[in-house]
């Protein structure tokens, strides 16, 4: 709509009112700390050919197979043909590491616990942690067998378990960013790591593992968001404030990466169920079992072992 200048001259004098009065219009308002309550996450690798038809995929549905199947099926022969070109140009590491990648997660928080419950196309996983005690306990399960693996940690095995990207200030350069951007509700500041040169993995990483020193990662934290949360994700930066969101860039061209952030944030009374992991016998102790642990991990997260013994779930 298009206003005459009459009209337009007609309104000065009542913004020149306002302006004199002290008006303004009302800054955004900063939501309170979460110290309890259910946050949602979401994990892609854009960049990556696989992507987008693993992204559909939802292992709670079943027969992840079966629905690959539909879904590659669904492409047109040009689609095929790009997929199958940028798929042979893509690292091996790189392919596993999407195919084992969880894409959605859900963690439950209460003052100094929390558990977070994901699920990837082969495994579902659980982990659950308290900061007063830096302990924790993990579960995870095969999608499509019986089999579990259980175990009890302290806050020093977290690197070794699930942290398998670590970002120390002797291997990289930071910097932060003076402005915020809201992330699932809450301002978060932007800090930018940056590998330094020489200080680069001189071995490749093993097949179906992602580089342990990306070329640089971006890294957002809210003050509003507990530190302890940070244990949820598969990265470790000493950040004095929870991570909303994270970018990890594998290569210098920073086609390849992937992206953890919090989809959503709800304030929320959370019961002790809520925190509670089911498990069967036995239950290791990662300090004493740690070989055992990480052969039974492997197995499911590569669909399953079938020389293990089952265990089953309720």
């Amino acid at each position: 709509m298009r206003f005459s200048r009459p009209l337009a001259w007609s309104l000065l004098p009542f913004t020149a009112l306002l302006l004199a009065a002290g008006y303004s219009p009302a800054p955004p308002t900063t939501p309170a700390p979460f110290t309890q309550g259910v946050i949602t996450t979401r994990v892609s690798m854009p960049g990556n050919p696989f992507d987008k038809l693993l992204s559909q995929v939802d292992p709670a549905k079943g027969n992840v197979q079966a629905q690959l199947q539909q879904l590659a099926a669904r492409l047109s022969p040009a689609e095929q043909q790009q997929l199958q070109a940028e798929a042979a140009q893509l690292s091996p590491a790189l392919t596993i590491g999407a195919l084992m990648l969880p894409r959605k997660g859900t963690i439950y928080c209460r003052g100094k616990e929390a558990r977070a419950t994901t699920d990837a196309l082969t495994y579902h996983l659980e982990n659950y942690f308290n900061l007063a005690t830096n302990k924790g306990l993990l579960r995870m399960a095969s999608q499509s067998t019986p089999q579990t693996v259980n175990y009890t940690y302290d806050a020093a095995s977290v690197k070794k378990t699930w942290q398998s990207i670590v970002v120390t200030a002797q291997d990289y350069t930071s910097k932060t960013s003076p402005e915020t951007t809201p992330i699932a509700g809450y301002p978060s500041q932007k800090t930018t790591y940056t590998l330094k040169p020489g200080a680069a993995e001189t071995t490749p990483a093993a097949p179906g593992q992602m580089p342990s020193k990306p070329t640089a990662l971006d890294v957002w934290t809210s003050a509003q968001i507990p530190q302890s949360l940070n244990f949820a994700h598969p990265v470790y930066v000493a950040e004095a404030h929870g991570i909303t969101r994270l970018v990890v860039y594998f290569d210098k061209e920073r086609k390849q990466r992937m992206v953890y952030e919090f989809a959503s944030v709800q304030p929320k009374a959370i019961t002790d169920q809520d925190l509670k992991i089911t498990t069967t016998a036995p239950v290791l102790d990662y300090a004493k079992d740690e070989m055992q642990v990480g052969m039974q991990m492997l197995g499911l997260m590569l669909g399953g072992s079938p020389t293990r013994p089952a265990s089953t779930d309720e």
